[in-house]
C-alpha cells in the first residue's frame, strides 16, 4: 500500500509539471501574438487552454482521492496542499494568456513596432519566471523556486513603465484603440507574473527539507 502511496504522490506531481509544461507553451503563444499575430496562433491557444481545464480536473481529481483516502501528513500534505493551489495559478495564468492572444490577433491597428517589442520582452521575462517556477517543482530545489520572487518588483516596474507610455499615446488619435488594448495586456501580464511567483513560492513550501519530518 504504501508504494502504491508514493506512487500516486509522484503521479500527482508530474502531472503538475506536465501541466506547467502546457500553460508555459499557451503563455510563449501569448508573446508569440504580441509580436506578430495570425489566426492560427489564436486557434493554438484555444486548444491549449483546454488542455490546461482537463489537466486542472485531472490534478484536482488526483489530490482529492490522496487526501481521502491517505490522509497525507507533514512533507506529503505540503505538497498535495501545494499542487491544489499551484493548478488554480496555472489555470488563471492560461486564461490571461488565452485572453492576450485574443487581444493581439484582433487588433485592427497596431500600436508602434518599440511598443508591441517592449510588450513582447516583457512577456518572454515573465514567461522565463513560470518556467523557472516548474523547474524547481521538476527538482524540488526551494532555493531555484525562491529566486522567482526576487524578480518580481523589477518586472512588476516593467509593466507599470509601459503602461504608463501606453496611457500617454492613447490620446493620439491615430494610436488610441491599439494602445488600450495593449494596455490591457500588460495588465495580463503583471497578472500573470503574480501568479507565476504563486506557483514557485508553492514550490518553495513543498520541496523536501534538510531536516527530517
Amino acid at each position: 500500500m504504501r508504494t502504491h502511496y508514493v506512487a500516486e504522490l509522484e503521479s500527482v506531481r508530474q502531472n503538475l509539471i506536465q501541466m506547467g509544461e502546457t500553460t508555459i507553451a499557451l503563455l510563449s503563444a501569448a508573446v508569440g501574438a504580441v509580436a506578430d499575430p495570425n489566426s492560427a496562433s489564436a486557434a493554438r491557444a484555444s486548444e491549449l487552454e483546454a488542455e490546461t481545464d482537463r489537466q486542472h480536473r485531472l490534478i484536482r481529481d488526483q489530490c482529492l482521492n490522496v487526501i481521502t483516502l491517505q490522509a497525507p501528513v507533514a512533507r506529503d500534505a505540503r505538497l498535495v496542499t501545494g499542487v491544489l493551489d499551484a493548478i488554480v495559478d496555472l489555470e488563471l495564468v492560461g486564461d490571461y494568456a488565452c485572453e492576450i492572444v485574443t487581444l493581439g490577433s484582433s487588433m485592427r491597428r497596431r500600436p508602434p513596432s518599440q511598443i508591441s517589442t517592449r510588450v513582447a520582452e516583457v512577456g518572454t521575462k515573465i514567461a522565463a519566471c513560470l518556467t523557472t517556477a516548474m523547474e524547481s517543482w521538476r527538482m524540488g530545489d526551494r532555493d531555484q523556486a525562491l529566486s522567482v520572487r526576487l524578480l518580481q518588483s523589477a518586472l512588476r516596474a516593467e509593466c507599470e513603465n509601459l503602461y504608463e507610455k501606453l496611457s500617454q499615446l492613447v490620446s493620439e488619435p491615430s494610436e488610441g484603440l491599439a494602445c488600450v488594448d495593449m494596455m490591457l495586456i500588460c495588465r495580463h501580464f503583471e497578472r500573470i507574473l503574480r501568479h507565476a511567483i504563486c506557483v514557485a513560492d508553492q514550490a518553495a513550501e513543498a520541496a523536501p527539507t534538510s531536516h527530517p519530518e
